[in-house]
């Protein structure tokens, strides 16, 4: 009998103890509709906006928040700011605390470039308990304008992810609305409902129009928006003038940077001296060093072809893809330190090398010549004007980050927002790419220097665009934006001309510009008188013409004239007549392959190597109906 008894009632226990856990989740799937663990809702929300004739208008926020999650510890108040608007001047203080304080921890900050964020409260749980806070801010509408005296107010957004159990609504406006003319929309955005009268019209002692309406039981997502009529020219856009002291500051610097390049650095202009042969003593790694302030790898392999020249060396071409270098005598003590390093590191195994025997291994003798060679060639500019180019190139970008910065202090207490600073490695970039354009420039030729200018142009659109991109125009308005990018980024490619040479540096160009020359307009029957009394010429100056970037012209300039094989050369194609531009091309491939092999690295890849809290998205948009109106904006849990 107990058992027929304690059967049913155990059974009895299990089913009501499952009840209640269905019951209990069903509960909490629905809470967890709308927030979960930060779950809140409005228990009453009363709104001001006091509008000024400028689009300015102040906010005031009084808001009664009912903590309904079990980790609430606030919420996130979403300010919109897709439209140009701008807020300024946000503060948060409590009307009723739990703590019975006034002071309210609250930061502003932007998690989305379209809303500025107010994330209000602290660290402590808030499950099951009431505050009530007033936020009050400037909400001020730059860069729109009245469409046919009409205005589209949002006071509450469609990114509430809560329920409000009461708001009041107050709209004090300005001269020259249009008595009776203002139409109420409540829904979700985008809903396209009828619109509706449900407010009261009333005067002030101010003698301004004052609209008041209350709503209650406000779904989460749902909006209140007020379109608005004026007559014409009663209402003007807003405008602030402060971002455009930046700019000012920006053009200040512009203006300085030439300045200081027109008076203190002015570099001594060229004057080539034409000579039919290189500056005496000048070997052609130096010469490739000092046309464009580098050591390339064609620097170094036209010394090959200069030893051979000068008779130390003679090359073996019968095969193409790898010549071999065989040593005739060696360099004379007198030879530059960087010739001795690369001429031991080609025989350092014997008097012959072949090209292929160089590649993976000769890769740190070619480091060291160029290390030498740059010691030897240095100070070739004034290390005063590279450190003045520098500074002022850093105030470039750094006053681009600066204006965004100190406006976010100003407007928003925005204390920590250094996104600008970014700004500083285009920056960077921009000053390294004019620098190798002004290197380069005497070894360019045609429309490179062209090509690479228009390059450098549209860089800093680019550079512009992106930053306009990164920094919210809640922080920064966007006509300022782009007249500071645009200008600070030209800067940063103007202080570069602040480098300037040494005398000594721009008495050696002279030469190896002048002998650059010769070699671009020499006239054919100045071409044969010298091939008349030296039938070796082309091949002298063939080594240079390398490094001057203008071997293909000087092979050009002799395809018609009769020219020896080079003395330096031995090959078994030499016994039969050649055409001279399949001499040239053979020389050529030969070149490249001299060239790849010193330089040649061993492949890396042989080397051992190895959210936020909350619920709610960011709500109230712009233009239409049912939340499409200027504000509003949402919130979140937390």
């Amino acid at each position: 009998m107990r058992k027929r008894i304690a059967l049913p009632l155990f059974a009895s226990v299990i089913l009501a103890a499952l009840l209640c856990v269905f019951a209990f989740s069903g509960t909490t799937a629905s809470a967890d509709t709308y927030g979960g663990d930060y779950r809140y809702e409005f228990d009453d929300y009363n709104i001001v906006y006091d509008i000024s004739a400028n689009s300015e208008i102040r906010v005031t926020e009084v808001i009664k928040v009912n903590y309904l999650g079990r980790n609430s510890t606030g919420f996130m108040r979403d300010i919109p700011t897709n439209a140009g608007a701008q807020v300024k001047d946000i503060s948060v203080e409590g009307v009723k605390l739990i703590t019975g304080d006034t002071d309210v921890p609250y930061e502003v900050r932007i998690d989305d470039s379209d809303f500025v964020t107010v994330d209000i409260g602290d660290s402590l749980g808030k499950f099951g308990k009431s505050e009530t806070y007033r936020l009050s801010y400037l909400y001020c509408l730059g860069n729109t304008t009245i469409n046919e005296g009409k205005l589209s107010l949002n006071p509450i957004g469609s990114g509430n992810s809560c329920n409000i159990n009461h708001a009041k609504i107050t709209l004090v406006l300005p001269d020259g609305y249009i008595s009776g003319s203002a139409v109420r929309y409540v829904g979700a955005l985008g809903e396209d409902d009828t619109g509706d009268k449900i407010y009261s019209e009333t005067v002030n002692e101010n003698g301004r129009t004052v609209i008041t309406t209350e709503t209650s039981n406000l779904k989460p997502m749902t909006a209140v928006t007020f379109d608005l009529a004026f007559e014409e020219g009663a209402i003007g856009m807003y405008f602030d003038f402060t971002p455009y002291w930046f700019v000012i500051a920006a053009a200040a610097l512009l203006l300085l940077t030439i300045c200081v390049k027109l008076f203190l650095f002015s570099r001594t202009n060229l004057t080539p001296v034409v000579n039919f042969e290189a500056p005496e003593g000048m070997d052609p790694l130096i010469m490739g060093k000092l046309i464009d302030n580098k050591v390339n790898s064609e620097d170094v392999t036209a010394l090959i072809f200069y030893w051979a020249d000068k008779g130390y060396l003679k090359i073996n071409l019968d095969d193409k893809d790898n010549p071999t270098i065989i040593r005739i005598k060696n360099l004379p003590a007198t030879a530059e330190s960087y010739e001795h390093t690369v001429f031991s590191g080609l025989f350092k195994n014997g008097d012959a090398v072949r090209t292929n025997d160089l590649k993976y291994v000769f890769y740190p003798t070619f480091e060291r010549a160029t290390a030498l060679a740059n010691e030897k060639a240095k100070g070739l500019y004034m290390s005063s004007s590279i450190g003045v180019s520098i500074i002022f190139a850093l105030l470039s970008g750094l006053l681009i980050g600066i204006a965004p910065f100190v406006l976010g202090i100003m407007n928003m207490s925005l204390m920590t927002y250094l996104f600008g600073f970014i700004a500083l490695i285009p920056a960077l970039v921009l000053y390294g790419f004019t620098e190798s354009i002004m290197y380069n420039k005497l070894k360019n030729r045609g429309g490179k220097n062209v090509l690479f200018g228009v390059l450098l142009a549209l860089g800093i659109l680019a550079c512009t665009a992106a930053f306009t991109f990164i920094i919210p125009s809640s922080v920064m308005p966007l006509i300022p934006k782009l007249l500071i990018c645009l200008i600070c980024f030209t800067n940063v490619s103007v202080a570069v001309c602040i480098i300037s040479r040494t005398r000594e540096y721009t008495e050696k160009l002279n030469q190896i510009v002048g002998f650059r020359n010769f070699i671009l307009y020499a006239e054919k029957d100045r071409l044969e008188a010298l091939l008349e009394s030296d039938p070796q010429y082309y091949y002298h100056v063939l080594p240079y013409a390398q490094v001057l970037n203008v071997s293909d012209i000087w092979e050009e300039k002799f395809k018609n004239l009769t020219v020896a094989p080079p003395a330096w050369a031995t090959s078994s194609s030499f016994e039969i007549a050649l055409d001279f531009m399949i001499l040239n091309s053979l020389i050529r491939h030969s070149m490249t392959s001299i060239a790849s092999g010193m330089i040649s690295r061993p492949s890396a890849s042989g080397m051992n190597g190895g959210g936020m809290n909350g619920f709610g998205g960011f709500g109230g948009s712009f233009g239409g109906h049912s939340g499409g109106g200027f504000g509003g904006g949402g919130s979140r849990g937390r």
